[in-house]
């Protein structure tokens, strides 16, 4: 609770200006029962929604707890891809809260930049919200969703075939607190 107070200060005097968007881009997503799942675990993540201004682009902004949403796919994404995108970026904020490490990780980093392990452990921990919250998806319909190389790392570490560290390697990457403890 505090840390989300923390947040909330960031965003301190446009607090209302906030909401009231968060409310509209709410408002957009398919009245699906999966997605409206998936909107209830961002409210109790106490994740706002605005619109992105990057082109085709969802980003999760962790300094204000901000999903920006490309707004048209709202309209013309699949329900899959809609689910698969949502879960992925709660799984951000997920990380985010359970790897401080990751903010040292993105500072000053542009969108397209951040690190595969920040993208690699999102799409993981997307997948085991999508478990939490019994929505029918497996690993495999998740995974056809994403982009290969990224699709078969993300399935080897989701069914334990290998830890974080094991698909970073294949990467020929360092784990991020393992270079943050080497510095």
């Amino acid at each position: 609770m505090q840390q989300e107070q923390g947040h909330r200060a960031q965003i301190g005097e446009h607090l209302s200006e906030a909401k009231a968007k968060d409310k509209e881009v709410r408002a957009l997503f398919p009245d699906n029962v999966y997605v409206q799942r998936l909107l209830r675990k961002a409210k109790s993540l106490g994740v706002f929604f605005l619109g992105s201004r990057v082109e085709e682009q969802w980003l999760y902004h962790p300094d204000y707890r901000t999903l920006c949403v490309w707004l048209p796919d709202l309209q013309d994404g699949s329900l899959s891809y809609l689910v698969v995108m949502l879960a992925h970026e709660l799984g951000h904020v997920v990380d985010f809260d359970a790897k401080p490490h990751y903010f040292d990780a993105i500072d000053g980093v542009p969108w397209f930049r951040v690190p595969p392990e920040i993208e690699l452990s999102a799409f993981v921990s997307g997948f085991a919200i999508i478990q939490e919250l019994g929505i029918p998806v497996t690993l495999y319909q998740y995974c056809q969703m994403i982009e290969g190389p990224m699709a078969q790392l993300v399935a080897q570490v989701a069914t334990g075939n290998w830890g974080l560290a094991d698909a970073l390697g294949f990467l020929g990457q360092e784990p991020l607190i393992a270079s943050d403890q080497a510095s």
